[in-house]
């Protein structure tokens, strides 16, 4: 009696969780066919499979809408940006998580305190302070406002996981005589190995999907970020929802290769952060 029970309840189970997930590849499954339509088919067959698949939409995308180029400025900043992202999350996770210096706790909520404001609210003042300082039109000028924008966060997931550290690996490092960028690279990273696989995702993912403070600052077409291209592409030319959706397809390649890939990882690193001591 009790299993049949649970058969019935699993089976229910497994039934709702089908369903949700078909909702929600659905979405992607019409992207994914609308982009593969010409655009009289797309008005005439809107919900079913192409009836000629064509990769005309992708072509343009690539070509004549200068994907490639906006691609190639993306792979060319982002790596870049996450140089730094990881430099602060890391070493002022492990300040706040192990060191022990004044107003610690109060400098730490500050930080946390930043990641409440909306990017648009900050707009204004983040375009003034670049302008002052020259540096609109210029990717150095985007990496330090991703690196300020987005670092809070990962700083907040590096000094959680290092405050499980046990401290008797700190002691033990300060008695053989490590200082702290010696204990911090040749100690403490290897530890959080996990983690910071989690934030350079994090990090790659708010980085490559970022649009207003790239429309705010790079302003010349050449210096474009792919996810600035789509937007732009769409407000300049008007594109048919074939073209638009080839353009999603192309842009969230990468995030999703790299998802697959470290997903292994991904996961490991949370039940790391789950435990501890």
């Amino acid at each position: 009696m009790y299993s049949r029970y649970k058969k019935t309840v699993n089976g229910l189970m497994y039934l709702v969780l089908i369903v949700f997930a078909l909702i929600a590849l659905y979405p992607l499954a019409f992207v994914l066919l609308t982009s593969l339509k010409s655009s009289g088919e797309y008005i005439n067959n809107k919900l079913s499979f192409p009836k000629k698949v064509t990769f005309d939409n992708y072509y343009y995308v690539w070509v004549k809408g200068h994907m490639l180029k906006y691609f190639i400025n993306s792979c060319i900043l982002i790596p870049c940006g996450l140089v730094f992202y990881l430099f602060v999350c890391i070493s002022a996770g492990f300040a706040f998580g192990r060191l022990r210096f004044p107003f610690r706790f109060s400098i730490f909520l500050s930080v946390l305190f930043l990641m409440i404001f909306p990017q648009m609210l900050l707009s204004i003042q983040i375009f003034q302070i670049c302008r002052t300082l020259h540096l609109v039109n210029n990717y150095f000028g985007l990496i330090l406002v991703w690196v300020a924008y987005f670092a809070p966060f990962g700083t907040y997931i590096m000094t959680t996981y290092y405050s499980t550290v046990p401290m008797e690996i700190i002691e033990s490092a300060r008695l053989d005589g490590t200082n702290i960028w010696q204990m911090l690279f040749y100690i403490m990273v290897p530890i959080a190995r996990p983690m910071i696989v989690i934030i350079v995702i994090i990090g790659f993912q708010s980085m490559w999907n970022e649009l207003p403070f790239s429309l705010l600052l790079l302003q010349s077409e050449n210096l474009r970020t792919i996810t600035q291209g789509i937007g732009m592409m769409q407000g300049q030319y008007g594109l048919d929802d074939t073209i638009l959706t080839a353009a999603i397809i192309s842009a969230s390649l990468v995030p999703l290769v790299l998802f697959m890939f470290f997903q292994r990882q991904i996961t490991m690193g949370a039940y790391s952060g789950a435990v501890k001591g």
